[in-house]
């Protein structure tokens, strides 16, 4: 059949093509067409791929008393259709595309072989009451097959963790190890962190504070020196006396360089304040200021004292 002989059977977007012993579907006759009604019944068809994407235009399908012996899962992009007719043909099976069509209310499948559960399912379709039954409990099968076929998975799933429990075990296990292990080198480092923090910041406080005395107080530094040197000789006398000798050297530097800061620091601070003094002006500046921190320390103690 030609295509100029198709195009004339178009009638109202309605073509019939029933009786012309077709083998297969003509699809790029039918493709350029705008049918919404196809009728390709009584012919010798086998097959339906490369079909239904092309055609998503359709409203009613006629493919029975045909040879066809499996529908293509591309049928579910008929979202149009809403008559289907696969009557009377070798159909054991229907791909789960088809509860993709929304708008199907007639469904004709009488006259197939069908697998038990799905004929069970659907039920007969002899007469348009049945059909329409047949359309909705085709679509509700389809579903609900989906879902236990996902159930299934799901329940292999859970069948292969618990039949490797010992692999995850051992897993959790070596993190817990690990975690454990990492946490108590992390303690021991921590707390070992702080004892040498808080060790030098002693020394530290201590060497300001005896370098302060040394300028306040001679006589009491004199005395905390000639305590502190025995015990400091005690403790190197058990060093290699070329190792103690470079501790004591070192140390001599520090006090040393620490000894000029805090010189020049006291130095610079009597020159501030002798300057100050001289300056009437700065003095009065500096006197504005601090009573307007005394005034804000003030009203903040005030209304903290007050909540």
């Amino acid at each position: 059949m030609t295509v100029l002989n198709i195009k004339e059977k178009v009638k109202n977007n309605k073509l019939n093509l029933s009786g012309m012993n077709l083998t297969e579907i003509p699809v790029k006759e039918l493709v350029p067409l705008k049918i919404s009604h196809l009728d390709l019944s009584n012919n010798k068809i086998t097959s339906t791929d490369n079909f239904f994407s092309l055609l998503p235009g359709l409203v009613k399908l006629d493919l029975s008393n045909n040879q066809i012996k499996s529908v293509a899962g591309d049928i579910g992009s008929l979202q149009k259709l809403a008559h289907l007719s696969l009557a009377n043909n070798k159909i054991k099976d229907l791909p789960k595309g088809m509860s993709k069509l929304k708008q199907l209310k007639h469904l004709s499948l009488n006259n197939n072989p069908l697998k038990s559960d799905l004929a069970e399912a659907v039920g007969p379709s002899q007469n348009n009451a049945q059909c329409q039954t047949a359309a909705t409990n085709l679509i509700q099968y389809l579903k609900g097959d989906s879902k236990k076929q996902d159930e299934k998975n799901k329940k292999k799933d859970k069948k292969n963790s618990k039949a490797s429990p010992n692999v995850q075990s051992d897993k959790s296990k070596n993190k817990t190890k690990s975690k454990k292990k990492s946490g108590f080198i992390s303690k021991v480092f921590g707390f070992f962190g702080y004892l040498i923090s808080y060790t030098i910041f002693f020394a530290v406080l201590t060497g300001l504070s005896v370098y302060a005395l040394s300028y306040y107080d001679k006589k009491a530094y004199g005395n905390i020196k000639a305590k502190a040197l025995p015990l400091w000789a005690s403790a190197t006398s058990n060093l290699d006396p070329q190792v103690a000798a470079k501790v004591n050297y070192y140390l001599q530097q520090a006090g040393t360089s620490f000894d000029i800061g805090v010189q020049t620091s006291i130095e610079a601070s009597i020159k501030a304040y002798k300057w100050v003094k001289a300056n009437p002006t700065v003095q009065q500046y500096a006197k504005n200021v601090q009573d307007t921190c005394q005034s804000l320390w003030d009203s903040v103690f005030k209304k903290v004292k007050s909540t």
